[in-house]
Formats: C-alpha cells, structure tokens, sequence
C-alpha cells in the first residue's frame, strides 16, 4: 500500500506523520500558527521520477487549513485531500447536526473503535477536553465538550481581578499552599473528576465494560488521576483514524 502523508489541525498544534501501511512513522509537531515549520516534511512528499506523496488532513482550525492549502500552492504540491470535505469519514453517527461534530472527533473515534472492536469511549485531552461515546456496534453517539486545561487556567486569569495565570500545570496536590497551586489544583483535579465522571455516565449509555482511550497532549499528565481502568494512552488516536478514513477512500 502506498504511502501517505497525515497531517492534523488543532487549535493550538499541528501534527504530520508519513504513514506506509498501517503503521504511522515518527510523529512531528509543531504550533499551528508556525506551519512553516512543516516545509521540510512536506517536501518529502514530492518523488523524483513517481507521483507525489498524496497528503491528508483533518482539520478544526479553518484559518489553519487555509494556511496549509496556501503552503502547499507555494511549494507546487498538489492540493491536499481534506476529511469530510474531500472524502467521508466512515463513521456512522447518531447525534443532531452530525456535519457540525469536529473532525477530530469524529477520527478520534474511528480509531478507537477500531482498536477495540467495541463499544469505548474516546477522550481526547487538547485545547478543549471532548469526551466521546462509540456504541458497539460503531456508531457514534456524541458526548461532552470541556475546557481544556490551558483554556481553564486562562479563564481564571481573564474573569478575575487578582487572580494569576500559570502555565498548564504538570500537577498538582489536591490541597495547594499558595495561589497557584491552589488554581493547578483545580484545574488539574476538577478536569480529571469531571472526566472520570463523563466516563461514568457514557458507561450507562455504552455498556459497563466500555474500554476508555485517551489521547491529546495533556492526556499523559491527567491519566494518573482517572480511575485504574480508564488509563489506556494512544497519543496519535485522530492521525490514526485520519488514515484509517483515507485509506478506505483510497480503495473505493
């Protein structure tokens, strides 16, 4: 199967990976608002003497992808074939509004259900925390959106008069001793107990034995904080299922 190139944008980062197969390769990583940082792994993508590496992306960032499509003109790559846009996700959903649900979602929960081969539940831990169920038999039924924890600790800053802004905390006791890690505290125990019951709840709705993935880049620091059975760590689950979605594209 031939090779292609994975690109994911977020709010705050962007990821790209060449996948060949089923296998993903080393993962890179960079600002979303530094895209140009890109340009040596997109330019991996042109083959001396054989077709271009095609590129697929997902995307919740429109300016972002903007930028990308821009980046690749300039470059003289072909354009980049863009989930849901440019071909389906193959997930089937039951929620209102379904082209309103983000694509990393969406993806997130493709992968997990393939891992699985069951109902799960997929929390992706990034700009924003989504929580989202997957019934056993694939379909995907929605879930829950939180702030991130980044978001959270600047709406702290941003909504009072005295309090500070810390970084996104890498944790905390549950009991702080001074104002900021009073705010990490809060931040980083209300986040996993808000999550950790979410959980519960998509539990009720999915089935009890429902596996939990987690994903995003504040996932490995809020893991120690859920319950024992709901720590299993994919960290590229949407780049996962963005393959995953292309590829079956491809066969069509």
């Amino acid at each position: 199967m031939s090779a292609i190139l994975a690109i994911t944008l977020g709010n705050s980062t962007a990821a790209a990976v060449l996948a060949t197969d089923s296998v993903l390769g080393p993962v890179r990583r960079v600002p979303v608002n530094q895209l140009q940082d890109l340009r040596d792994v997109l330019a991996r993508t042109h083959r001396h003497g054989g077709d271009p590496i095609p590129v697929a992306v997902a995307s919740v960032n429109p300016p972002a992808l903007e930028r990308l499509l821009g980046l690749l003109a300039d470059m003289g790559l072909p354009p980049a074939a863009v989930a849901r846009k440019d071909f389906p996700i193959p997930l089937r959903t039951e929620v209102e509004a379904p082209e309103r649900v983000g694509v990393d979602r969406l993806l997130g929960a493709l992968a997990a259900h393939r891992r699985v081969g069951g109902a799960c539940v997929a929390v992706d831990f990034g700009t924003a925390i989504t929580v989202n169920s997957i019934r056993a038999d694939g379909a995907f039924l929605g879930g829950a959106i939180l702030p991130g924890l980044g978001m959270a600790a600047r709406a702290l800053s941003e909504g009072t008069a005295l309090l500070p802004e810390i970084p996104p905390p890498a944790g905390a006791p549950a009991v702080g001793r001074s104002t900021q890690e009073a705010i990490a505290a809060g931040v980083i125990h209300g986040a996993a107990g808000a999550v950790a019951n979410l959980i519960a709840g998509a539990r009720q709705v999915v089935g009890a034995e429902a596996r939990v993935i987690l994903t995003g880049g504040d996932a490995a620091r809020l893991a120690e904080h859920l319950p024992p059975n709901c720590r299993e760590l994919v960290p590229d689950l949407v780049l996962e299922g963005l393959v995953i979605a292309y590829r079956e594209w491809q066969k069509q």
